[in-house]
């Protein structure tokens, strides 16, 4: 008792509460500041799952959606960097040389053209093509080759597919075909070729290179006749029996449907047989639309199961290339792995003395691939992009025009060079000029601009010395282009460079730069005087009018339009801006309703003929009603006569000399200002091994090698977080928590 009479038990148990409140306390904040402490040495800002940074990974990125991965529809070029790497076609293009060159893929050979005559006679040499009737390529492709695993191949206890007749539920619980329990494989076979071109016949899927195919390859159109009517008796089974043609469109057997083009010899050996002579029909072995495809993966994904669990052939390529798709999210990303049947294939041993020197045949007769994973990952925007370039995360990158002036530096030649700021972070950076030809287009059938009377083509050639396009490439693009002196690229057979290549019409050769200058301004107003339009005004006494069609209102869009409109008022010409929706644009094309327009071509293959052919006038728009590629509608018989007897020639001094007579033609009717060809700039970092930008073919990924730990290094020097803010924070939380409890002590 205490001397009040009061307990003392009672206050020494309140004060061992507190005392163990305050321990509690005291090791909860202490335990919190030590949590703190690891995440913040745990933080990282790398966006990849974990461990996919320091592994065997090549990241890239995408900005424009897929549509299809389809070998007999896919188009684009972002499409087929990743189709490429998963299929194989018979021939492909050797990743070293320059010029390019085709090399065995699939084939055992790259096959040669039998030219047969009239009376079925073998004709030797290059012969004339009005003496070819027939042609024939045999093809002999690889024993050994086999598929890389898919569930399109297993096979269940009754012999038949594992996947027949599969419920959607069963397979909805797997995010990646790769995920499904039953998989399989087996060697390709000519058949599979068989597969792959009779289905560019087929209507319902609109192959993008159906017309021009079916105008060589013998009996396609016929074949084509032959699929339609197929799939109207299958469907018309399939509706009988309640199915939604809708939601699962019929198959025909395109194995057992003949095709007078594609003649099966045997298990490994097939003939192409043209109708006429076209020796870049080689080429298009080069395509994906020649990878095999096997017809057990049609009947694989045209399972209502597979289908309504959201595969599909589109999405879910399969081929026998060095890698296979693991991963499809198209909003998001998708991932390739290396295909564990892949066959024995090796990196090139052949190449350039500058090869060398930069290391490209370091990995000579090394077994490919090299990388095990290709992350795709989907991007939107150029900025972020070039940041996780800069951090490591990206393997290569672009420069967008924001940070040009910080990752290229002008040399004293007046060339482009690598920063050294980016030199020091152990970048390269690799110069080269695409296979792409842009240029301003003149209707031909306008009858302002269009024509080939001497005043027309002057007025054409005025317009294009006014409109000089390394202003252009300087002020839009950084510098990064070619001005052209024809259609044709630099690096295609029969583009002549330097001072004899240039367009006398409308350039000069400066001798003291070594390049080419446009001719002065005085001298297109000198042709609109000949034309007919002294200082911009026609007979008619009012300035001439022109207008510019395009699509869209970007931003870009409407520079590139002022800065034409401000070229055009120095020769008194009014340009005007004709904007359209995207469908009432392409009308016009088609039906010749408008003036000038700004359009381009990508090479399909490293020849002359695939530039060329645009101005051959029965490929004109209109005249096909919108199936030709000539979309200036440029009709010149001596043009046309000289084009039909280069088109289907071997390369040689006659060819060549046809090909210059060709592009005079063009550079004096000037039925386009031919614009610029766009140089590729690519940094890569220091851990990427063997690069060499290839503008032509796509199937190169298996080359490339990474130095993982090179790159982790990097990530971790570069990406080192700046720790001591969040320690402070810590501290302070610690010694106001540690004042707190104290005073509450008190």
């Amino acid at each position: 008792m205490t001397e009040d009479g009061s307990s003392s038990s009672g206050v020494d148990l309140a004060r061992k509460s507190g005392f163990r409140l305050r321990v509690v306390l005291t090791a909860l904040l202490l335990l919190f500041c030590a949590l703190c402490i690891v995440l913040l040495r745990g933080c990282t800002n790398d966006p990849w799952p974990s461990g996919f940074s320091s592994s065997d990974t090549y990241f890239t990125n995408y900005s424009s959606e897929f549509k299809t991965f389809d070998p007999a529809v896919s188009y684009y070029v972002h499409e087929g960097e990743v189709l490429d790497s998963i299929v194989e076609m018979p021939v492909c293009y050797d990743y070293l040389k320059r010029p390019y060159e085709l090399v065995p893929m699939l084939a055992e050979s790259v096959p040669v053209p039998v030219y047969y005559g009239k009376s079925g006679e073998v004709l030797t040499g290059d012969p004339p093509s009005d003496a070819v009737s027939r042609v024939e390529y045999l093809v002999r492709v690889k024993r050994g080759i086999k598929y890389q695993p898919h569930p399109c191949f297993g096979v269940g206890t009754d012999g038949k597919g594992a996947y027949a007749g599969v419920d959607s539920k069963s397979l909805k619980a797997y995010s990646s075909l790769s995920e499904f329990p039953v998989q399989g494989t087996r060697e390709m076979t000519a058949v599979d070729f068989k597969v792959a071109v009779t289905r560019l016949c087929d209507t319902r899927l609109a192959s993008p290179i159906y017309s021009t195919f079916a105008s060589f390859i013998l009996g396609m159109d016929e074949c084509s006749s032959l699929i339609k009517a197929e799939v109207a008796r299958l469907e018309q089974e399939s509706q009988s029996r309640g199915i939604r043609l809708e939601s699962y469109p019929v198959v025909p057997d395109y194995r057992t449907l003949p095709l007078a083009g594609f003649e099966l010899i045997d298990d490994h050996t097939f003939k192409l047989v043209l109708s006429r002579k076209y020796p870049q029909a080689i080429y298009w072995m080069a395509l994906h639309f020649f990878s095999p495809v096997p017809f057990e993966a049609l009947e694989f994904y045209a399972e209502p199961g597979v289908v309504d669990a959201g595969y599909s052939f589109k999405n879910w390529p399969v081929g026998t290339g060095a890698y296979m798709m693991t991963e499809c999210k198209l909003r998001e990303g998708l991932t390739l792995v290396k295909n564990p049947n892949f066959r024995d294939e090796f990196y090139p041993s052949s190449g350039s003395e500058s090869d060398k020197a930069l290391g490209l045949l370091a990995d000579s007769g090394k077994r490919l691939p090299f990388i095990e994973r290709i992350r795709f990952q989907y991007e939107r925007e150029s900025i972020p992009i070039w940041i996780k370039f800069l951090q490591g995360y990206y393997d290569t990158s672009g420069i967008p025009s924001d940070m040009y002036d910080a990752a290229v530096t002008l040399e004293t030649n007046g060339d482009m060079g690598l920063s050294p700021e980016m030199a020091a972070k152990g970048m390269a950076m690799t110069r080269s000029v695409t296979a792409i030809s842009y240029y301003l287009g003149f209707n031909m059938l306008d009858p302002t601009v269009g024509g080939l009377t001497p005043e027309k083509k002057k007025l054409r050639q005025a317009i294009s010395i006014a409109v000089d396009y390394q202003e252009f490439i300087d002020v839009f693009m950084n510098g990064r282009g070619v001005p052209g002196q024809s259609i044709l690229p630099p690096g295609i057979y029969g583009c002549v460079e330097g001072e004899a290549g240039v367009n006398p019409f409308v350039d000069q050769w400066d001798a003291e730069s070594g390049k080419t200058v446009r001719q002065p301004l005085a001298r297109a107003k000198e042709l609109m005087v000949e034309a007919g339009y002294p200082n911009g005004i026609g007979p008619d006494g009012k300035p001439l009018v022109l207008y510019y069609d395009a699509s869209g209102s970007s931003s870009q869009s409407k520079s590139t339009f002022l800065w034409l409109r401000d070229k055009m008022s120095q020769l008194g010409i009014v340009l005007e801006e004709r904007l359209t929706d995207l469908n009432r644009f392409r009308d016009k094309i088609r039906t010749g309703q408008w003036q000038l327009q700004f359009t381009g071509w990508v090479a399909d293959y490293p020849d002359p003929e695939n530039f060329l052919f645009l101005f051959c006038g029965e490929n004109g728009i209109v005249a096909t009603q919108g199936r030709g590629s000539n979309k200036t509608n440029y009709s010149s018989s001596e043009y046309d006569k000289v084009f039909k007897r280069l088109e289907t020639m071997a390369n040689g001094p006659e060819r060549m000399a046809l090909i210059g007579e060709a592009v005079k033609i063009l550079q004096e009717d000037a039925p386009c200002c031919w614009g610029y060809h766009p140089m590729s700039l690519v940094l890569t970092h220091g851990w990427l091994k063997n690069y060499k930008p290839h503008h032509v073919g796509k199937t190169f990924m298996k080359n490339l090698r990474i130095e993982s730990e090179a790159r982790t290094e990097y990530q971790k020097r570069e990406n080192a977080p700046v720790l001591w803010p969040g320690y402070l924070v810590v501290l302070l939380v610690l010694l106001v928590g540690s004042w707190r409890l104290y005073v509450w002590r008190s």
